[in-house]
């Protein structure tokens, strides 16, 4: 049988030719434009990133980039496909000709045929028209108020247990969300609503924003999508004893064969309680670390502002409670607590996992960025209405993965709608798009246990 990537597609000319070549030396000089080599690039005096095998310079524009900080992960390297992924206007083109101060020598870059096609299709969806995203945000975040407060407050037990999974998966995917770029009709607001999702989500923070000098493990897990050897959904969080994936790394152990039986409670059980218990040493260690001398008044106050950041986390999160332990009896809320986190393990198991079904034999470094998405990234497909409502106030946080992975900062708004656009693209160029249902997604799990479980002949 023939793979995806070996079919003949229609209506888009080379999108098998996966690298093509930047104007030569020769080209360059005739426009007055620089050519550089990669050590060149080591010691210019300017803040540089390669688009396309185009050198640009970005002193003066990054304070002023409309995406705010996310400019920052295009810094000293290439930034083709960030750059694809999240432009699809003339405009942005034009600011890039404004940028370009050269090309980079010899520099092999990734035919944007399939991106091209694919941006054009979706492209009135990715600027937003109205603050819609932000009024959603701002009224589930008050929702959340009102649900701390019949829940922490007054102790309603049956609420806690069966509805703080849905909250703790928003607050996550509201960080998730505003770091990729949503939320961006006003960027006072997305600054608001970053710090509200940082705090109340702050133990993903570094994951999803990482740092300045380097990029985030969240954005390099799109980049490798399930690329055992460079996806840090992998090579970080499958390291080690996994009860569901398993690195390659990792040899079969003994153990392995009894997880069929213990993984679910393993999984329901005792990691919410090592999770609470690694939440609390967090504070208190960063309780000590007040006393601690002081480099300088700056460095004290970086301090503060992330021990406090942990505490209030862990006072407000749905999976730490701990204003509940304060106003309810103890055993009360520690039962709550761990019954609402086995809860919550259990429903969104499909959606953590969704993403890591399609494991390629091999990853081909000339393919398409678009069509090798396109292999290892499915959808979670959900048919009741009620459902997808609840998806949809969580912002679509892991159920339409396919265009999430294609347009990082397209607002939660319209990835439905872009789906079935995605959708019928696919069926009409003859390329691959991968949906697994809810129910669906369980059994892929099971599955995956007990194949982890079978020692390799």
């Amino acid at each position: 049988m023939e793979s995806p990537s070996e079919r003949p597609r229609k209506r888009h000319r080379n999108a098998d030719a996966s690298t093509a070549e930047r104007p030569s030396t020769k080209q360059a000089a005739s426009k007055g434009m620089a050519c550089y080599t990669l050590e060149d690039l080591e010691s210019v005096e300017f803040t540089w990133t390669i688009i396309d095998g185009q050198l640009l310079a970005l002193d003066g524009f990054i304070s002023a980039h409309p995406g705010g900080s996310l400019i920052q992960r295009a810094v000293g390297t290439d930034a083709s496909s960030l750059f694809h992924a999240h432009h699809t206007s003339d405009l942005a083109r034009a600011v890039l000709a404004e940028c370009l101060v050269g090309y980079v020598k010899q520099h092999r870059v990734e035919a944007q045929s399939l991106r091209a096609e694919l941006n054009k299709r979706i492209g009135k969806y990715m600027k937003p028209e109205t603050p819609a995203a932000e009024a959603i945000a701002i009224s589930m975040l008050g929702l959340f108020v009102v649900w701390c407060y019949f829940v922490y407050v007054q102790g309603f037990f049956w609420l806690n247990v069966f509805t703080s999974w849905f909250w703790w998966r928003h607050l996550d995917a509201g960080l998730h969300a505003v770091v990729h770029g949503d939320f961006r009709y006003s960027l006072i607001l997305q600054r608001r609503l970053l710090q509200v999702y940082g705090l109340l989500c702050h133990h993903m923070l570094d994951h999803y924003q990482g740092s300045q000098s380097s990029l985030s493990q969240h954005f390099e897990h799109h980049l490798f999508t399930n690329d055992f050897r460079k996806d840090p959904d992998w090579t970080v969080f499958a390291v080690g004893r996994n009860w569901i994936r398993r690195h390659a790394c990792n040899a079969w152990q003994p153990y392995n064969a009894w997880q069929v039986f213990y993984w679910l409670p393993m999984r329901c059980l005792v990691e919410p309680v090592t999770e609470i218990l690694t939440m609390g040493s967090t504070c208190l260690n960063g309780a000590s670390q007040m006393f601690e001398a002081p480099a300088g008044l700056d460095k004290f106050t970086d301090r503060l502002k992330d021990v406090m950041s942990w505490w209030i986390e862990a006072f407000l999160s749905p999976g730490y409670q701990g204003a509940a332990f304060l106003l309810q009896p103890t055993g009360r809320a520690f039962g709550a607590l761990l019954l609402s986190r086995a809860v919550a393990k259990l429903v969104l198991l499909p959606f953590a996992e969704v993403q890591h079904f399609l494991m390629p034999d091999e990853m081909s470094k000339d393919e398409e960025f678009v069509l090798r998405q396109l292999r290892t990234t499915a959808n979670l497909r959900l048919a009741n209405p009620v459902v997808r409502l609840l998806d949809f106030l969580m912002f679509h946080g892991d159920s339409l993965q396919v265009e999430h992975h294609l347009w990082p900062a397209m607002s939660f708004i319209h990835l439905r709608e872009v789906s079935q656009v995605l959708k019928s693209a696919c069926k009409e160029l003859d390329l691959p798009y991968h949906e697994v249902g809810y129910w669906e997604a369980y059994g892929k799990v099971w599955q995956q246990v007990k194949e982890h479980a079978e020692q390799p002949e």
